[in-house]
């Protein structure tokens, strides 16, 4: 269970920036005044308890259903903001840290919000987003699987056919959002990336998440693979996450928290108060992105997210590299449980995995599920 946990409790040892880090002035008592403290030494209490959002059984039965490559999963109460499971791989024993002389110290790096990654198609969630807010949503694109675009090829897994908005979202078209990317233009795009928090230097005081990126160039090429992720896009699983937490909450994330409560004895010197981030879309245009992502898991790309008992909506991403001139797809999932009862939020990547469809997205099912059973 601990190498579950292990990137968001930390270590002693400053090797990671977990909790033993983070919240170390609870930890030492360093927050209290001078009354308070010598209060606490009188009483044999050196330092504060701290306790964590995460529930460390669930981040255990992910890591134990996570494959051995690296990867990383996230799931958080979109209506408070609470990270109920934060688990990547590689990991570590906080155990054994201090004796842990791996020279790349990549088990160190908490791939959930330190790991950058081409969002590949839960770009499209984005693009979508950027649509319904300009009026662009009336374009219809036939796909025969390929596309010229200002002397770039754009290629999409399939041939589609002819294709509107709502169905190019749910079949994951990359040549209709490609096309939707460049009708659109760079400001467009640009400004709803930056409303996502795309070029948003976060500060959170719980966790250190890395910034995401979104770029233009002023070529239609490029904007066109920048609508699908696959430009110059990076983003974190925690942010991508938060980004269907916000179209759940109807278009407010809120902040994200691991800090639950810090005790002295019988007292309490901090408890979280859930609070708003940003807006990043009005509600009328989070519930129509909901229902696309509902129309994901039940006809589209997501269908293995469906767990039956409850409606899960989701948008799946299979983000292409290249490692060592071989091209190899990262495993994308996102998306949410629509549910008042269940207000789950949920990003699922698979370094090399494949497809989104294959990996990710029935992990994430099962994910979901066992939350549920868990009273979650």
């Amino acid at each position: 269970m601990r190498r579950a946990v292990s990137h968001t409790v930390g270590d002693i040892y400053g090797k990671s920036l977990g909790a033993e880090t983070l919240f170390a002035k609870y930890l030492y008592g360093y927050d209290q005044n001078v009354v308070d403290k010598f209060n606490s030494v009188q009483s044999g209490q050196k330092g504060g308890d701290v306790y964590l959002t995460i529930d460390a059984e669930l981040c255990e039965y992910i890591y134990d259903h996570m494959n051995a490559d690296p990867g990383a999963v996230v799931l958080m109460n979109y209506e408070t903001g609470e990270i109920l499971a934060s688990v990547s791989k590689p990991t570590f024993d906080p155990y054994t840290a201090k004796e842990d002389t791996e020279e790349s110290g990549a088990k160190f790096v908490n791939r959930v919000t330190q790991g950058l990654y081409p969002p590949g198609s839960t770009m499209k969630i984005l693009t979508a987003a950027a649509a319904l807010e300009n009026g662009v949503t009336d374009l219809e694109v036939d796909c025969t699987g390929e596309a010229i675009i200002e002397g770039q090829k754009v290629t999409c897994t399939s041939q589609h056919g002819h294709v509107d908005f709502a169905t190019a979202f749910e079949k994951s078209c990359n040549i209709y959002f490609g096309q939707l990317a460049v009708e659109l233009g760079d400001n467009a795009m640009l400004e709803t990336a930056n409303k996502f928090g795309y070029n948003y230097n976060f500060q959170f005081p719980d966790f250190t998440l890395y910034n995401s990126q979104f770029n233009v160039s002023g070529n239609k090429g490029d904007l066109a693979w920048a609508g699908i992720g696959q430009y110059e896009d990076l983003v974190t699983p925690m942010h991508n996450m938060m980004i269907s937490a916000g179209v759940a909450n109807g278009g407010v994330i809120m902040q994200p928290n691991t800090l639950k409560d810090v005790r002295y004895g019988g007292s309490s010197s901090f408890r979280y108060t859930p609070s708003e981030f940003r807006t990043i879309m009005p509600q009328n245009i989070a519930a129509q992105i909901t229902e696309y992502m509902r129309n994901t898991v039940d006809h589209g790309t997501a269908t293995s997210a469906d767990i039956g008992n409850v409606t899960v909506c989701g948008k799946t991403g299979t983000a292409e590299y290249v490692e060592d001139g071989e091209v190899k797809n990262h495993s994308w999932f996102v998306g949410f449980v629509e549910d008042a009862a269940h207000p789950l939020a949920i990003a699922v990547i698979g370094e090399g995995a494949g497809f989104g469809s294959r990996y990710a997205t029935p992990l994430a099912g099962e994910i979901l599920a066992h939350a549920i059973e868990m009273g979650y």
